[in-house]
């Protein structure tokens, strides 16, 4: 079918459910055809580099268009975040990845496969650091006051929030569930809180060691899962940002926490959410976090903290946070490129320049199907205790 055809087809689809496409492109053919839409300076430039991108982009489905953008057979260039707002246009239909994914961890238990599906992400020489705040380090959405602000305050202002909702005075005790590259296990040390971590990622337990050594922090991280960690004492806190969206079972969830937590504790979360129960891409189970990973389905945790111990404090959502930060990491991601290129590859930079500008994609888009969230709860106790 003639290209020129299908690019107009998909935008009269897109022009069709949002009222309008605010912004122009162009798509450069390997023949030197060049197929423009939209009367405005192009935001971005699809360039189709052999047949094997054309087919790929002729076949109108997610999975295989990222593989070829990741394979160099497409490129684009300029914003790959309005170029990613098609997304919704096009097809997902990869029934063997979506059902092996939960097949899986019935037939070898849970467990067992999430030490692989977390290195599938976070195992990757810690290349990651490039594009995070410098300061923490911190790979969950930070809390911008503008635009203008950077990911080092973001992630400043952040962690001061996670930090005071939590109640903590100086002595007190916190677990802190995938604590990655330690941004909160450090914010929080600096200010006299023995901080336990927990992580899946050899690469970010290895790294922050060297961090609780070199800054002699009261904190410890460990290598272990969630749902086998069987600490010796309750904490007065706990903190799991960006955590949730791989753990998924919810009742599950609290049912742990509620044994971690002393009484009158509290638990800092934060996680992306969807407005369907179960929506993960093929290409983030694929390539970027795999097996059980989906955005948080908020009725479906809300009813699990209803039916747990816990009590909801607040509820905020951070939507446009989400988007800043991503936006922001994927900007300093493509600036950082030649760097990324010579100390990995190119396929691994395209592969996170698609996790990073898809995912500020996923959170403006005019559907707003996907938006996040950050909760506080507390263990309530008698008040005439």
């Amino acid at each position: 079918m003639n290209l020129t055809y299908l690019i107009n087809h998909l935008t009269a689809k897109f022009v069709s459910r949002y009222g309008q496409l605010p912004f122009s492109f162009v798509v450069y053919t390997p023949e030197e055809q060049n197929i423009p839409v939209g009367t405005q300076p192009p935001s971005f430039e699809v360039y189709i580099r052999n047949k094997t991108g054309l087919k790929a982009l002729k076949s109108f489905n997610q999975l295989k268009i990222a593989e070829a953008y990741i394979a160099g057979h497409l490129d684009v260039q300029g914003d790959l975040i309005k170029a990613l707002l098609f997304q919704e246009m096009l097809s997902d239909k990869n029934i063997g990845i979506k059902t092996w994914r939960r097949v899986k961890p019935l037939l070898v238990g849970l467990i067992k496969c999430n030490p692989a599906w977390i290195a599938k992400h976070y195992d990757a020489n810690n290349i990651q650091l490039l594009a995070t705040d410098e300061n923490y380090n911190t790979y969950t959405q930070g809390d911008y006051a503008s635009e203008e602000d950077s990911l080092e305050v973001g992630a400043e202002r952040k962690l001061q929030c996670a930090f005071d909702s939590l109640n903590l005075k100086p002595n007190d005790t916190v677990l802190d569930i995938g604590c990655g590259w330690g941004s909160f296990l450090r914010y929080a040390a600096r200010r006299d809180i023995h901080i336990t971590g927990i992580t899946l990622s050899k690469h970010q337990k290895a790294y922050t060691e060297k961090l609780i050594r070199d800054n002699q922090f009261n904190a410890q991280v460990l290598y272990q899962d969630f749902f086998t960690f069987k600490p010796t004492q309750k904490y007065d806190a706990l903190v799991m940002m960006g955590v949730i969206e791989y753990l998924s079972d919810y009742s599950r969830i609290m049912k742990c926490i509620a044994k971690f937590v002393k009484p009158g504790g509290r638990v800092y979360l934060d996680f992306a959410t969807s407005k369907l129960p179960f929506g993960t891409s093929s290409f983030i189970t694929k390539h970027a976090w795999p097996g059980t990973f989906r955005m948080v389905f908020l009725p479906q945790f809300i009813d699990a903290v209803r039916k747990s111990p816990f009590e909801i404090v607040s509820i905020h959502n951070d939507r446009r946070n989400y988007y800043l930060w991503s936006k922001k990491v994927n900007e300093r991601w493509e600036a950082k490129k030649a760097d990324i290129v010579a100390q990995t590859s190119e396929e691994l930079w395209r592969t996170f320049r698609v996790i990073f500008a898809g995912t500020a994609s996923v959170m403006n888009k005019p559907s707003h199907k996907a938006t996040a969230h950050r909760v506080v709860l507390e263990y309530p106790v008698d008040f005439m205790s």
